[in-house]
This record gives C-alpha cells, sequence and structure tokens, in this order.
C-alpha cells in the first residue's frame, strides 16, 4: 500500500508543470476560464485543458462555481496553495541564478513586450553594443504582464514596455516616439493621397495584429466606435506577417512606421499618415522603484532615456 501511494506521489509530480500551475493559479485568481486566457493570452480551450489534466492527475475536481465565479475546492485549494509556493521558490531561485550571472558576465536582463521587440530591440541591441561593448543585453519578449512579473520577482533588470502601461512599483522613463501608419500596397488607388482620411481607408479589408498585441489595442483605444466600420479579413501575430499580406494585395493595415522600414525602402509598400486619427505612441524603459538595479543596468537605462531618444527623433523627423 505505502508502495502503491509513493508511486502516485511520483506520478502526480511528474504530471505537473511550471506552465500548468501558473495556469491554475491565474485561473484562481481570476475566477473564471475566460479571463485568465486573455491575462495569460492563451486560448480558452488550451486554459480548460490544462486545468482538466491537472484534476485528472490530481484525483478529482480542482474548481467549482460559486457566486457565479469558479472558486477552488478543497482539493484544489491545496494544489493553489502548493502552487503559489512553487512558483514563489521558483523565482527565488531565477533571481539567484540570474544576480550570479550577472555579476560575472556584466549581463543585463531585459524584458520587452513584442511590440517593442520587433520594431526596436534590433536597433537598440546593436547601438548599445556600440557605446558600451563591455555590456551584454540578454532580451526575452513575452506581454506586459509577463514584463511586470520578472520586473517585480528581480529576473530582470529593466523592461522596454510601449503606450501607457501601467507596471507596479516601476518608473516608466520615454527612449522613443513611435506612430502607426497605413500600409498600402505600392499600386493601391490610395497610394497616389498624400494623407488619407479614416473614411477612406474605411472602405477596403484590413489585416490586423492579433488581439493580445499592443499594436491592436492601440488601434482600437483611439479609433473607437469607429473601429467596427473595419473589415477586417485577417489577424495576425506578427509584423511582417501582416506586412507580407498586404504586399499580396489582400488587405490595408495599420503598423509601426519602424516596423514598415525594410518594406519600405524595397518599394514594396508605402506608408501613408490617417489624418483624422492620433496614432503616435511612447516606449519606456521600466525601471522598479523599490530594489536596486545593477550598475550596468542603471547604465542601460540612462543611455537608453537619453542617446537612444536622439537618434530616435532624428529618424522620425528625417
Amino acid at each position: 500500500m505505502a508502495r502503491m501511494e509513493r508511486l502516485r506521489r511520483e506520478e502526480i509530480a511528474s504530471s505537473l508543470s511550471v506552465a500548468m500551475l501558473r495556469t491554475f493559479v491565474r485561473v484562481v485568481e481570476c475566477g473564471s476560464m475566460t479571463r485568465a486566457a486573455e491575462s495569460l493570452y492563451l486560448a480558452q480551450s488550451a486554459v480548460s485543458t490544462q486545468v482538466a489534466t491537472l484534476a485528472s492527475n490530481s484525483g478529482g475536481p480542482l474548481l467549482e462555481r460559486r457566486d457565479g465565479r469558479l472558486a477552488p475546492t478543497r482539493l484544489g485549494r491545496v494544489l493553489y496553495e502548493g502552487a503559489c509556493d512553487v512558483l514563489a521558490q521558483l523565482t527565488l531561485l531565477e533571481k539567484r541564478l540570474h544576480d550570479m550571472v550577472s555579476d560575472e558576465t556584466h549581463q543585463i536582463a531585459v524584458s520587452c513586450t513584442r511590440t517593442v521587440c520587433e520594431t526596436s530591440v534590433a536597433k537598440v541591441v546593436s547601438q548599445f553594443a556600440q557605446a558600451h561593448p563591455e555590456f551584454q543585453l540578454s532580451v526575452v519578449s513575452g506581454t506586459v504582464k509577463d514584463a511586470e512579473v520578472r520586473l517585480r520577482a528581480g529576473t530582470t533588470d529593466v523592461a522596454l514596455v510601449e503606450g501607457q502601461a501601467e507596471l507596479a512599483d516601476a518608473r516608466l522613463v520615454a527612449f522613443h516616439v513611435d506612430r502607426l501608419m497605413l500600409a498600402l500596397p505600392a499600386g493601391h488607388e490610395l497610394a497616389k493621397f498624400p494623407a488619407i482620411r479614416f473614411e477612406q481607408a474605411a472602405k477596403y479589408p484590413f489585416v490586423l495584429r492579433s488581439r493580445a498585441s499592443g499594436t491592436r489595442l492601440l488601434i482600437e483605444q483611439r479609433l473607437g466606435r469607429r473601429f467596427e466600420q473595419l473589415s477586417i479579413t485577417l489577424e495576425l501575430e506578427g509584423n511582417a506577417e501582416v506586412a507580407a499580406c498586404v504586399e499580396a494585395g489582400i488587405g490595408l493595415a495599420l503598423l509601426s512606421e519602424s516596423a514598415l522600414a525594410g518594406s519600405l525602402s524595397l518599394g514594396t509598400l508605402v506608408a501613408r499618415e490617417l489624418t483624422d486619427v492620433d496614432l503616435t505612441r511612447t516606449f519606456y524603459v521600466a525601471v522598479p522603484e523599490l530594489r536596486p538595479i545593477p550598475d550596468a543596468a542603471g547604465v542601460f537605462a540612462q543611455w537608453l532615456a537619453t542617446r537612444y531618444v536622439q537618434g530616435g527623433r532624428e529618424m522620425l523627423t528625417a
């Protein structure tokens, strides 16, 4: 009997994964599969599958509905509290490893959103390497929430985010101004106009970034109710995929000026400003307020807020 119980414990332990535990914790905290999926940028079906797998391996139901929201059962409460302990220990281990590596290699850990990563990180890394070859940037991309979690846990030194993202216990310093432009195929009939109104563009189909992206959120926010006028034919994860669809004539798009640079230089796309919609946004470096950062990270943040901003402004006004 004891041997069977030991084997059962080993089976449960081997079936767990960090991703599953994080998902279950988020479901409990959100009280909803839908809200948890949105906050994790996962499909609801993926969240449901992970929770069902955990329940199957744990030996019983983990969640029940109370007062219109999901709440943990007695078994689920035990798993939730244990998962929180495991994740906290994992975060502590990541921080200890990060601190050791940083001290030995002069490495600067940077978290950034996918939007910033796709539009600016290559230039940031290149310019900073030229200015400070003694330091090395280690960059990981994800959602704004991912960046906030890493920053608060101390597993990243600074974070790069776009727009008015609110990161707890962090100070935001602007380092770059970006704007979204209307991307058109080179031969499109609207390309003859130097500037275009939203109503003109809305007559054509659009290819947009996915709903989880900062670019999509900005478009929805700035257009307001007018967003409903768009005929959306495709929703894609990356800027490059969207630009390729525009080049193929599938639809128009609203993309970062930085992300369009390659296609514009090749002449496969043209970019026009929407005159009646403000689509500018600011990129920020987020620095933790409640803990000191390594000297190398301080040098990087200072460089971003001064030298890189100057380069960004020259690019935008050129």
